[in-house]
């Protein structure tokens, strides 16, 4: 018996130790950062930055002050969640649609149009960016130039507080869209065609397979992109800091940019920002538990 006991403590300190390289990553660069955060959540530096003052749930309070009077942390809020709103619909059915256009036999080319599709998840936030804002500068960019061709007169995309946020959604799509369209493309090859033979021989056409057989069987995959892509929205920054700047105004300021400004610009209000990256990360679990009660019923598993 205590052989075998010495036998398991063995193979236990064998399994830790292949997971050591793991742990100690993680440990220094996910669970210390979260937990000092915390920490310094609960301070603020004195005025002149002489020291460090213990000031408990004081940025909380803060924070849920500015929300319950329309603050500016408020007005974070609200980007966010509209910006949320802007890309999470829109790049899922743009991706499914192209998905399913890509699942039908293009022959020779299919290959070529996959791997343009994928090329943008390759490019980084701030390579988005700057191409963008080459795209929607109001005097030499592409997209005020096609406008043009049907009688638009130029917009100042990026500097009106009207187009500015959707200027920088249409940035997020495009460069998450590849992702998209590769998860939703795996997720309709793996429905089984025997589905579509049998409703090819009732006599259905494209439209229906699509609405009564596509749909319902790539169910997971869309619960999973929304489930993804409501959690990269709220955490986007470099298609904004690039952009907008957090403006024109606070036009485009959402939670992550509210978060580095207090941190890193102007005068360090560390403890206040790292309250609200908790306040954050608070928001994106309640939004994946809300989507897990109010649409994980209706994902149909095979």
């Amino acid at each position: 018996m205590r052989s075998n006991l010495l036998q398991r403590v063995k193979s236990a300190l064998e399994g830790y130790l292949y997971l050591a390289p793991t742990l100690i990553i993680l440990g220094i660069f996910v669970y210390y950062p979260i937990i000092s955060s915390f920490r310094m959540s609960l301070t603020r530096v004195a005025p002149f930055g002489g020291r460090v003052i213990d000031v408990g749930l004081e940025n909380y309070q803060r924070l849920w002050t500015e929300i319950l009077e329309r603050g500016d942390y408020y007005n974070h809020i609200k980007v966010s969640l509209l910006f949320t709103i802007g890309t999470v619909p829109t790049g899922i059915v743009i991706a499914v649609a192209l998905a399913i256009a890509l699942s039908y036999p293009l022959k020779r080319l299919s290959w070529l149009h996959r791997l343009l599709i994928f090329v943008p998840i390759v490019i980084s936030s701030a390579i988005t960016g700057v191409i963008f804002r080459w795209l929607y500068n109001p005097v030499t960019g592409y997209i005020n130039h096609w406008i043009g061709f049907v009688g638009i007169d130029p917009v100042n995309w990026l500097t009106s507080k009207d187009t500015a946020l959707w200027a920088v959604t249409m940035a997020v799509v495009w460069r998450q869209l590849g992702f998209n369209v590769i998860i939703a493309l795996a997720g309709i090859q793996n429905i089984d065609s025997t589905y579509y033979e049998a409703a090819k021989v009732d006599g259905a056409n494209v439209w229906h397979r699509i609405r009564h057989i596509t749909l319902p069987m790539l169910s997971p995959t869309l619960f999973f992109l929304l489930v993804i892509n409501v959690i990269n929205s709220l955490q986007t920054f470099g298609e904004i800091n690039i952009l907008t700047d957090g403006g024109p105004g606070q036009a485009t300021t959402n939670m992550v940019y509210a978060i580095f400004v207090d941190a890193f610009v102007g005068t360090p209000l560390r403890g206040y920002a790292s309250a609200q990256a908790y306040l954050l990360a608070l928001l994106i679990v309640a939004m994946s538990i809300a989507q897990f009660k109010g649409f994980g019923k209706r994902v149909h598993y095979s």
